[in-house]
């Protein structure tokens, strides 16, 4: 009854053929789906159950591209039970082309992406130097991006394109391209003149142009600190590389230097105890260096002043530490009844 409608030409196919190939690409997306669900659940756990990580490699590589072959294996039956003219036939086999070099391009990455995971970064994380630790990520983009560009050549001359001319062109125009990208050329070789140099390393404390803070991240192009407002900064590699860089975690110690101005009416007897104090609490504090400089060192105009200088070792507190320095210093001169000064001024007149 219904067989007139099967039997309906749609661009040179019946009914029934359009009907098989959605059939078959329908199948093809469930067993992919269905094969995708047990890679990620029993594939997955019966790897980490393993003590190889070679299988891990293998699910990762291949566990995402499988889905996306069988989709391809599905659109080529289906294509198989359709009638197409034969001027389309080279144009579907190009793009079959296409699809399975990409199909592979991905397997790659995955495949590189995760021996840079599960065997190089585990292996990096054992050495002292963190300079390997900002080496691993340039190096898996760029071979990301090598891996890519060589399947965007394999498409091109899948279509026929002349690979050498390709090249040649590109060497043409990358001339045109570096007069206009000399800030970008310049700030990748500023960052590989500091992965070499390496004047400082992700997770030093450095001061440069007036900015303190820690490295976060150093790219090819950019070096990213954050400042002591939490507020990142991206700094150019290329203005980074040639200007004045101070390494603040490269001290051995924090050295903190004050300059404590008491009033002129405190005895010099008063003055030595509170010298002695100073001394006292540097010395008995852990997180300090022993034997600090507290001595009286000049006379200013409203103040006697105390030159103090001691060094903190345990640099990752020095901010707590400090504090405490300075509270016990405050608490003893309050004991020892020894008054700060403050900038005064006394006018004397004579009666004629």
């Amino acid at each position: 009854m219904f067989e007139w409608i099967f039997l309906q030409q749609y661009f040179g196919n019946s009914l029934y053929q359009v009907g098989l190939f959605f059939a078959a690409v329908i199948l093809t997306v469930v067993l992919g789906k269905t094969v995708y669900y047990i890679i990620k659940t029993r594939a997955r756990e019966a790897a980490k159950n393993s003590k190889t990580r070679v299988d891990d490699v293998l699910i990762k590589t291949v566990e995402k591209p499988l889905v996306f072959f069988l989709i391809i294996i599905g659109l080529g039956i289906g294509t198989r039970l359709l009638s197409i003219p034969t001027e389309f036939t080279s144009s579907i086999s190009s793009i079959s082309g296409i699809l399975i070099t990409i199909g592979v391009t991905w397997m790659v990455i995955n495949f590189v992406d995760s021996v840079i995971k599960l065997y190089l970064v585990p292996m990096v994380g054992k050495t002292e130097s963190r300079l390997d630790d900002q080496l691993i990520p340039i190096v898996s983009k760029t071979l990301k991006w090598l891996i890519a560009a060589l399947a965007g050549m394999l498409i091109l001359s899948n279509f026929g394109y002349d690979i050498t001319t390709i090249l040649a062109g590109l060497g043409i125009g990358g001339l045109a391209v570096a007069f206009a990208a000399q800030e970008t050329i310049a700030d990748a070789f500023g960052g590989i003149n500091i992965l070499l140099s390496k004047p400082f390393i992700v997770g030093d404390w450095i001061e440069f142009e007036g900015i303190v803070g820690p490295i976060e991240k150093v790219s090819i192009r950019h070096t990213t600190m954050r400042n002591l407002d939490k507020r990142l900064v991206v700094i150019p590699n290329s203005k980074i590389s040639k200007g004045i860089i101070v390494n603040i975690s490269s001290e051995p110690e924090r050295k903190i230097l004050m300059n404590l101005g008491v009033t002129y009416q405190t005895p010099a007897a008063k003055m030595e105890k509170g010298i002695a104090a100073i001394k006292s609490i540097v010395n008995n504090h852990p997180g300090c260096v022993n034997d600090p400089i507290a001595q009286f060192s000049e006379f200013k105009d409203s103040s006697l002043n105390l030159l103090v200088i001691y060094y903190i070792s345990d640099k990752g507190n020095w901010f707590p530490i400090r504090h405490d320095i300075n509270m016990a210093i405050k608490k003893a001169f309050e004991k020892e009844k020894i008054d700060f000064a403050y900038p005064t001024q006394f006018i004397y007149t004579k009666k004629a």
